[in-house]
C-alpha cells in the first residue's frame, strides 16, 4: 500500500498494512526546524517525516484582525459586531479557477502517492472567531438571527467550494471547527442543534453528495455533542484530545462507526516529555487502538511550533517501528 491507499482504507474503518500517520497541520517554524531550511515543497516534508497525508488549504477568511509572529497567524480583534458589519463579509470567488490553482498543482505533483485533504471549515469556527466569544454570547440573547445569517454565509461559501473538489482531485475533506473546551462545549446542545446543525448538515450533505470521505476536527471534550455530530455522517474524528476525551472508550463505543484519529498528547508528551516517553505513548496508542483498523495516529491537534523537535523525530521513529500490523 502507498500512503494514499492506507489513509483511505483507514477512513473506511479497514485495516491497512500499517497505522497511517496524518497531521491536520504543522506550524511553519516546526517545518523549518525539521527540514533545516525554508525552501522546500510540502511533499518533501512528507518524505522526510514519513507522513501519509498532505493538506490543500481551501478555507474561508475569518473576519478578525490578525497579527503574524514567527510565521504563525494570531487572531486579535473580531470584526463583526452588528448587522451593519455584514457588508464586510466578502469571500474569495468560489467560481474563480485561480482560487484552486495551488491545490491542483499540489495534487498534480503528489500524483496519487499521498492522501490529499481539502482542509476546510464548515463555518462554525469562523462564525465564532469573527464575532468573538463575548460578542457571540451577547448575540445569543440580543440577535441570534445574526449568528444564523453569518453561519449561513460561511456554509454557502463552503458548499460552493465543495462542488469544485472533484475537479481539483483531492481525496478527502478535513473540516476544522473547534466547538469545545477541555471542560466541555463552548455552548449548549440546544444552540448546536438550533443555530449550527442545520447549516453543518447542509455542508455535510454537500461533502457526502460529492462522494468524499470526511474528517471532523474539534479540540476539547465533545462527548455532550458527539451523538448529535455523528448524525452528520463524517468518517473520521480528530484529534480526540487526551484528558478531555478517552480514546479507549471511544474505540469500544464508537469504533464501529467512525475512524479515530489523533490522541498523542501535546500538553506534556510532545512538548515537555522525553523522546522515550513519546515512543512509549505512540506504542501504547497503536497497541490499544490500532487492532482491527479504523485508527490513524496523529498529534492531538497539530505539530505546533512549541513541540520539541527531538520529540517529533521520536514520534516518526516510533511510528515506523510500531505502526505495521502483524499480518502486514
Amino acid at each position: 500500500m502507498n500512503s494514499r491507499e492506507r489513509v483511505l482504507a483507514a477512513l473506511r474503518r479497514e485495516q491497512p498494512d500499517r497505522v497511517p500517520w496524518v497531521e491536520g497541520g504543522i506550524d511553519l517554524p516546526m517545518q523549518w526546524a525539521l527540514m533545516g531550511r525554508k525552501d522546500f515543497l510540502p511533499e518533501e516534508l512528507n518524505e522526510t517525516l514519513g507522513l501519509d497525508n498532505i493538506n490543500a488549504i481551501l478555507r474561508p477568511p475569518i473576519f478578525a484582525d490578525v497579527e503574524v509572529h514567527d510565521g504563525i497567524e494570531f487572531l486579535t480583534t473580531p470584526q463583526i459586531h452588528s448587522r451593519a458589519d455584514l457588508e464586510s463579509v466578502v469571500f474569495p470567488d468560489p467560481e474563480d479557477p485561480a482560487f484552486y490553482r495551488e491545490a491542483e498543482e499540489l495534487v498534480r505533483r503528489v500524483d496519487g502517492k499521498y492522501a490529499v485533504a481539502a482542509s476546510m471549515r464548515m463555518g462554525l469556527s469562523p462564525t465564532l472567531l469573527s464575532l468573538g466569544l463575548e460578542g457571540f454570547s451577547y448575540l445569543l440573547a440580543d440577535d441570534p438571527g445574526l449568528i444564523d445569517t453569518l453561519m449561513g454565509r460561511f456554509a454557502d461559501w463552503t458548499i460552493a467550494v465543495v462542488r469544485h473538489l472533484q475537479d481539483v482531485g483531492v481525496d478527502y475533506v478535513w473540516t476544522f471547527d473547534d466547538m469545545a473546551y477541555k471542560s466541555g462545549p463552548m455552548f449548549s446542545p440546544t444552540v448546536l442543534r438550533e443555530l449550527f446543525m442545520p447549516h453543518m448538515r447542509r455542508v455535510a450533505q454537500a461533502i457526502k453528495g460529492e462522494g468524499f470521505p470526511w474528517i471532523l476536527h474539534s479540540d476539547g471534550n465533545l462527548m455532550l455533542f458527539l451523538d448529535d455530530l455523528l448524525t452528520l455522517g463524517f468518517d473520521g474524528l480528530h484529534p480526540i484530545e487526551p484528558g478531555p476525551m478517552d480514546i479507549e472508550r471511544l474505540k469500544r463505543e464508537y469504533g464501529g462507526r467512525v475512524c479515530l484519529i489523533g490522541n498523542i498528547d501535546l500538553h506534556y508528551t510532545l512538548t515537555m516529555g522525553t523522546p522515550e516517553e513519546v515512543e512509549d505513548e505512540v506504542r501504547r496508542r497503536i497497541e490499544a487502538i490500532g487492532p482491527g483498523g479504523g485508527y490513524m495516529i496523529s498529534s492531538a491537534n497539530s505539530l505546533t511550533s512549541y513541540c520539541k523537535v527531538e520529540n517529533v523525530w521520536a514520534m516518526a521513529r516510533a511510528i515506523r517501528r510500531y505502526a505495521p500490523y502483524p499480518s502486514a
